[in-house]
């Protein structure tokens, strides 16, 4: 039976590959983007040809009610939610003294707020259901901060947090809740970070390479399945050694 996965944030990098990998098991998926749709047209036909389905929609989920309306909307479309991947995220890199009041209020609303809106909104069902898993994507950097990225840590680390109390609440109900706490990988917004992304850096790292959006999809797809059914509140970082 194809499961019915909702996942934010997924018109590129690890999103997308998230969505590739689900739409390869022939599930069921609501996509969520923001902006640049056009990727998500070959995971839903790839999804559709593998006996599962798929609809997406924009929503900014650092608002309320679109962050709702998108859980609704799934869950009118196929009944009920069995896994949601809270993916959605942004990163911004200024020294703290620098940072501005708006730029640490997008950081906090996207990457913490956002992830809080959704998980809420699909506990409910979830709870109601007695089943259902919840996977926060967080970062390796909420677990050990980062010179220039106190917002993004401070999100992160704000998931993480989230990830654990929510765990320990629903997991009498049958819905699991973990992260995924990825060190740096390639995507967009790496390559478009010149503080991270340059040659010392991937030196730096035990495996002498970034990580690949694929290799963090696997690991989300294990946490969706057999392999994350005693899994309760754990932080999960592939991150190459980036911190241990």
């Amino acid at each position: 039976m194809p499961r019915v996965i909702a996942i934010t944030g997924c018109s590129r990098g690890i999103g997308l590959a998230i969505a590739r990998r689900f739409a390869a098991c022939g599930d069921r998926l609501a996509l969520n983007y923001l902006d640049a749709p056009e990727p998500l047209a070959a995971v839903i036909a790839d999804a559709i040809a593998r006996g599962g389905d798929g609809m997406a929609m924009q929503a900014d989920i650092s608002q309320p009610q679109q962050a709702s309306a998108f859980i609704a909307a799934a869950e009118a479309r196929y009944g009920h939610l069995d896994v949601l991947v809270n993916n959605a995220g942004i990163l911004i890199s200024v020294p703290t003294a620098e940072c501005s009041w708006e730029q640490w209020q997008q950081t906090i609303a996207v990457n913490l707020s956002g992830t809080f809106l959704c998980l809420s909104a699909a506990l409910p069902g979830m709870i109601a259901r007695r089943s259902g898993r919840i996977i926060n994507i967080s970062s390796e950097l909420g677990l050990i901060g980062y010179p220039t990225y106190a917002a993004y840590s401070a999100s992160k680390g704000g998931v993480i947090a989230l990830t654990k109390a929510v765990a320990k609440e629903v997991a009498p109900f049958g819905v699991l809740v973990n992260s995924v706490a990825p060190g740096p990988v390639e995507t967009d917004m790496l390559i478009k970070d010149s503080l991270e992304y340059h040659d010392e850096a991937r030196a730096a790292l035990p495996l002498k390479r970034f990580g690949r959006p694929e290799e963090i999809a696997a690991m989300v797809e294990a946490l969706a399945g057999e392999a994350g059914s005693f899994m309760v509140g754990q932080i999960v970082s592939p991150n190459g050694g980036a911190a241990i």
